[in-house]
């Protein structure tokens, strides 16, 4: 079995949302230091890096990411390599293709490449889902939907790409690191957090790949 982590590393100057805090992990001891253990101090948007969105990150009484049912984070996932000349995921562009079924469905874009390990700096031309293409996800019976982008949504339409998706119970999982895997299927682990009333936190996601 192989195991993909599909989760971005968490660091100082690490791209964030515009307007969220700058990342900042700080060391309260360090042994080199003439500390008697090292020890971090964390201070970061619940929404940096991989991430997981609940509804009740648009919907004010959705569900917060200590209610979520594990089973929809844990299962059957499906990556789909979106190509370069598709800028944005609609409507159109999905019902292209063969989603009947899919539960977990991550899109692969050219987003690895504008947000890799490397870059310091937030770009608005990312490429992301937009009302159409959300309304189409949310009555497909997906559970749950992930994108290599900082936002699921089009910089310019944060409700637009959301809102349906939430509002039909459909998780979103963004910030992912697909670079190293291939378009196909793979069993998903993503568990975020077990942050008390919130509507969003941190994952540590992965991908298993089973051996032919």
């Amino acid at each position: 079995m192989r195991i993909y982590d599909i989760s971005r590393t968490i660091k100082n100057g690490m791209p964030v949302w515009p307007g969220d805090p700058e990342v900042r992990l700080n060391w309260l001891s360090q042994i080199s230091k003439g500390g008697a253990v090292n020890l971090t101090e964390i201070q970061m948007c619940a929404h940096s890096g991989t991430h997981i969105d609940t509804p009740n990150h648009f919907l004010d009484h959705g569900l917060t990411t200590d209610a979520l049912d594990l089973s929809v984070l844990i299962g059957k996932a499906k990556v789909v390599v979106v190509p370069p000349e598709i800028k944005v995921i609609n409507d159109n562009f999905l019902r292209t293709l063969k989603l009947g079924g899919v539960e977990r469905i991550l899109f692969k874009t050219e987003n690895g490449d504008l947000l890799n390990e490397s870059t310091l700096t937030f770009r608005e031309d990312f490429v992301a889902l937009d009302a159409s293409g959300a309304r189409v996800l949310a009555n497909s019976g997906c559970r749950l939907v992930g994108i290599d982008a900082m936002s699921i949504a089009i910089f310019n339409d944060p409700d637009g790409g959301h809102i349906p998706l939430l509002e039909a119970g459909v998780l979103v999982l963004e910030g992912l690191n697909l670079r190293e895997v291939e378009e196909g299927e793979y069993q998903l682990i993503a568990l975020p957090l077990k942050l008390s009333g919130r509507e969003g936190a941190p994952v540590r996601a992965v991908l298993l790949e089973q051996h032919k």
